[in-house]
């Protein structure tokens, strides 16, 4: 529905990272519309297709591979990012053979870096682009991973532009997508049943004078558009210090422009002093209020989770500043963890009911492609 319409913010700085690399020699083109990508694919065939995949659409994008197979054989190079990428050799291994048998290559963790050092293969006119390791990428050569040095999370924000302040966003910004914007990359938290826990690396930030331009650019784009809210893909929004400036920067674009009238960002899961600051600036555009997501409180579940919760003494205090300021207050379940019983369940569910809180949401466990807790070892 029009609620879950998001600007397609990953693809476009893979497009903007390679554009800052390789500038007039690449031309880039964005896709959300399937229909609208192979019809432009049939009239201006490409060289390279990149697909960022997460569970949503799994099957629409083995569609896209399957068509531009039958439309241009092994002339099209496809490669395949997104979340559900693992960093498990044996993960990489049965995405390649079973679920896109029909693609080139993996891109893993953050694509920029990776995707560009393929394009820079292709440029150079190699006979064979996946026969040596390349950096940040997996292959199959003679039903062998071959995988590339590991670039982890290293990107360097600094180097990174912005694809909205060039213009890459700009056709779906005219439209019922609401805007995304991430001002750092990277969640310190290891929770096994979450995409982001594989990871291993640093909290960068972008420059946050460019953070600034983008919330102005993105705030005046959807002046005449109000009721679009503004989504911070941040995983920890508030754990950073100057993640208060950068609300306050927002509570001025709101004031300034009219936009955005709503922000939906998660704060941190410690939900610090940095986190209530940045609650008490966007008090009046958050759409949510203060959660605090517990998932579990079974503490073998936790354990598996790799996982650690706020105490008790830190949820009371966090619900009851919250309700000094009139804001709303919500945590969040995942039904089915392991070792969670009905029992366990069931009593945290009283206990949050007694604590305050307002909202209770409950998510049954998703075990997806890309999290610790989906591979075969830990299934077992």
């Amino acid at each position: 529905s029009i609620h879950t319409l998001y600007v397609p913010l990953a693809i476009g700085m893979i497009a903007q990272y390679a554009k800052q690399q390789f500038g007039e020699k690449i031309n880039v083109s964005l896709f959300k519309s399937v229909d609208k990508f192979l019809d432009r694919a049939a009239q201006n065939p490409p060289d390279v297709v990149g697909l960022s995949v997460y569970y949503w659409n799994l099957n629409q994008n083995q569609h896209v591979v399957n068509e531009l197979r039958k439309m241009f054989g092994d002339r099209v190079i496809i490669i395949i990012g997104g979340p559900c990428i693992d960093t498990d050799e044996r993960e990489q291994y049965k995405y390649l053979s079973t679920v896109f048998p029909k693609a080139n290559a993996l891109i893993v963790n953050e694509g920029e870096i990776g995707f560009s050092n393929i394009i820079r293969k292709v440029l150079g006119n190699s006979d064979d682009v996946f026969k040596n390791p390349i950096e940040g990428v997996s292959f199959l050569n003679e039903n062998q991973l071959v995988k590339g040095p590991q670039l982890g999370l290293t990107l360097d924000l600094a180097t990174m532009g912005s694809p909205y302040l060039s213009g890459l966003m700009d056709e779906f910004m005219n439209s019922d997508y609401h805007p995304l914007i991430q001002t750092s990359r990277f969640c310190p938290y290891t929770c096994a049943f979450c995409v982001s826990g594989k990871n291993r690396g640093k909290l960068r930030g972008y420059p946050i004078e460019q953070v600034e331009e983008e919330l102005k650019y993105v705030s005046k784009r959807y002046v005449d558009r109000p009721h679009h809210t503004m989504y911070l893909a941040d995983e920890n929004f508030g754990i950073l210090k100057r993640d208060v400036e950068i609300a306050e920067i927002i509570n001025k674009c709101s004031k300034d422009y009219g936009y955005p009238l709503s922000v939906f960002f998660y704060n941190d899961k410690r939900f610090t002093e940095t986190s209530r600051k940045v609650v008490e600036i966007l008090a009046e555009q958050t759409q949510r209020g203060v959660i605090l997501s517990l998932q579990t409180e079974n503490r073998l579940s936790l354990d598996a989770s790799n996982r650690r919760n706020l105490t008790d003494e830190q949820i009371s205090s966090a619900i009851a500043w919250a309700k000094g300021l009139d804001l709303t207050t919500s945590t969040e379940f995942i039904f089915g963890l392991p070792h969670e019983t009905r029992e366990s369940f069931i009593g945290m569910m009283d206990r949050c009911i007694q604590r305050g809180f307002d909202e209770i949401g409950c998510t049954n466990l998703l075990l997806l492609d890309g999290i610790e807790m989906n591979r075969p070892e830990f299934r077992k």
